[in-house]
């Protein structure tokens, strides 16, 4: 996979679940590409280097590792999640980071560069360049964009949104995506069904 789809991949899922986790897709890309060297040095597709607690009930995989002690870089083998695949990597992270109270700042962030400390002091890495790696590789790659794709529904649309969902016209989900010829035409369909009762 090269490094544009590898963005689009993680982007897509990030922006999909960011009403849910409210976690910057800009974030999520960065740590996934610095974490597995752009997929490539995954972990049985963890891309995200999550290690496996006594509370992870899925597959694990041992491998050595690098670690900053606080003085020193020490190498050690530990235990890391296991998943079938990246998307399920990157589920399995936000569920993770926007489910957890330690990450609760996280997901307050105003901005990336303040996502990238706050997930450092929360403890995510022990790399003490960890945070400038991140804003590095956002900048470089222009990662903020993702952030606005996923912003929320613009003010002056809130109400029709709401009405959209009240009315099963839009499931709700991913309102800032481009949507497919198939989606318009099936909300169109549902919307005049609604005025004119059309079976």
């Amino acid at each position: 996979m090269d490094k544009d789809k590898f963005i689009e991949m993680v982007g897509k899922v990030a922006i999909e679940y960011y009403s849910e986790y409210n976690i910057l897709p800009s974030l999520v890309v960065s740590q996934a590409i610095l974490e597995s060297g752009w997929g490539v040095k995954h972990i049985e597709n963890n891309i995200f280097g999550i290690k496996a607690g006594p509370s992870w009930p899925g597959k694990v995989a041992l491998r050595r590792t690098t670690e900053w002690d606080g003085t020193r870089y020490v190498v050690k083998v530990d235990k890391f999640r296991a998943y079938d695949s990246m998307e399920d990597s990157i589920k399995d992270y936000l569920k993770l980071i926007g489910g957890s109270k330690r990450y609760e700042k996280v997901k307050k962030a105003k901005d990336y560069k303040e996502a990238a400390r706050l997930i450092y002091e929360a403890g995510y890495a022990t790399d003490p360049k960890y945070v400038d790696k991140l804003i590095n590789i956002i900048e470089s790659n222009k990662l903020y964009e993702y952030d606005k794709r996923a912003e929320p529904i613009s003010s002056w649309a809130v109400e029709a949104w709401e009405w959209g969902k009240s009315e099963g016209i839009t499931d709700g989900r991913k309102p800032k995506t481009y949507a497919t010829r198939e989606q318009v035409v099936t909300m169109l369909y549902r919307i005049v069904k609604k005025i004119t009762n059309f079976k």
